[in-house]
């Protein structure tokens, strides 16, 4: 689990600390710095995988030298796009160094960028003892908000799907969903109670369910011509996606992502409440609180109050702790044109302790207009 990530002149940090526990929410204003936490993130994912390209690290890392230093530093590959140096580099910075330690299972790593003195980006990674490589692809998922969409067929990839991958954007979910249609979710208690069996797609249609009522799904493979198919399938009709509400395709990878999950596992999605009913976005962070609580980590980006009173529910009901839930509110001063976070404490009846003016109050304030 990741205990901690500390931001030196990163983007729109100039010093700051975050500690996350295993139900984590960023919120606040658009260009808050809310998507910098995450690219910080997936930067450092980006360059593990890259380097072969974990096994090359974990070799590299096994010397005596303190520090070990890479020529290349990948700012822009499949996870995410930065740019130069000087697009991630904060406008205040006394130097060009960009600094970013994170904290998983209590274990340090280090990772500095910055330009030697030919102008080039240099990545430098301080030496770890015992460092398990805990950011890879077998247990660190990312799901953007760019989700796949209604259509015909789906991607194809049994290398990905071996993997336990569904992609960035979803877009392998439908092969991965049909390919272990009939095996059992690894987590037991995330059965849905609509349901008496573990089986993966029997659960996926029942917690699509409850965004959708009366909906099952089927999806079956093509290997000949390596795509996928998806129907919906309400009572005796079968309908193709895009027959069907544009918000159930875009929810449908992240369901399907929370279910494969087993103990260990990070995940990160981005706005998973796109697209949704107010009602269905509660149901699908309910689910969020299940998945947490059985010690699956997820960090979300998220604009929905509707989201947030969910899990203050969840919290009130026991499905999570109050503990096991952390939340940051990003705002941003405009006179100093700082990033300001604010960490908003929610207590065991689901009661917000510190309600900081600008965190989802916004219905309270036209509510106020139409009483006056």
């Amino acid at each position: 689990m990741i205990n901690k990530l500390k931001l030196i002149n990163f983007k729109c940090f100039k010093e700051n600390e975050f500690f996350f526990k295993e139900l984590n929410l960023l919120t606040g204003i658009n260009s808050g710095g809310k998507s910098s936490v995450i690219q910080s993130l997936l930067l450092i994912k980006q360059n593990f995988e890259k380097r072969q390209e974990i096994k090359e690290l974990i070799k590299l890392l096994s010397f005596n030298d303190k520090n070990t230093v890479f020529k290349d530093i990948f700012l822009n590959d499949k996870y995410v796009k930065l740019g130069l140096i000087n697009d991630i580099l904060n406008e205040k910075a006394i130097d060009d160094e960009i600094f970013i330690e994170l904290e998983i299972d209590n274990k340090k790593l280090d990772t500095k960028i910055k330009l030697d003195d030919e102008k080039k980006i240099v990545a430098q990674y301080k030496k770890i003892e015992n460092w398990e490589f805990l950011i890879s692809e077998d247990n660190f998922f990312y799901l953007s908000a760019n989700r796949i969409f209604p259509k015909e067929n789906y991607e194809y990839s049994r290398e990905k799907i071996l993997k336990g991958q569904i992609g960035n954007n979803g877009e392998y979910s439908i092969h991965y969903l049909a390919e272990y249609y009939n095996d059992e979710i690894k987590i037991k208690n995330l059965k849905s109670n609509d349901t008496n069996n573990y089986q993966f797609r029997e659960n996926v249609s029942r917690w699509l369910g409850k965004i959708s009522k009366g909906i099952d799904i089927t999806a079956v493979v093509n290997d000949a011509k390596e795509e996928v198919r998806l129907n919906y399938n309400y009572g005796s009709r079968n309908f193709l996606p895009q027959n069907v509400g544009f918000g159930i395709t875009y929810t449908l990878p992240i369901i399907i992502l929370l279910l494969k999950a087993q103990k260990g596992d990070i995940i990160i999605i981005e706005n998973p409440e796109t697209h949704l009913h107010p009602a269905a976005q509660s149901e699908l962070a309910k689910l969020c609180c299940k998945v947490a609580a059985e010690g699956v980590q997820l960090i979300i980006e998220t604009h929905s109050d509707h989201f947030l009173n969910a899990i203050r529910v969840s919290v009130k009901e026991n499905i999570i702790s109050s503990n096991e839930v952390q939340v940051y509110y990003f705002n941003k001063n405009y006179e100093e044109n700082e990033i300001e976070m604010e960490e908003i404490k929610i207590d065991s009846n689901g009661r917000i302790e510190n309600w900081p003016k600008g965190f989802f109050d916004e219905w309270d304030i036209q509510l106020e207009k139409l009483l006056w």
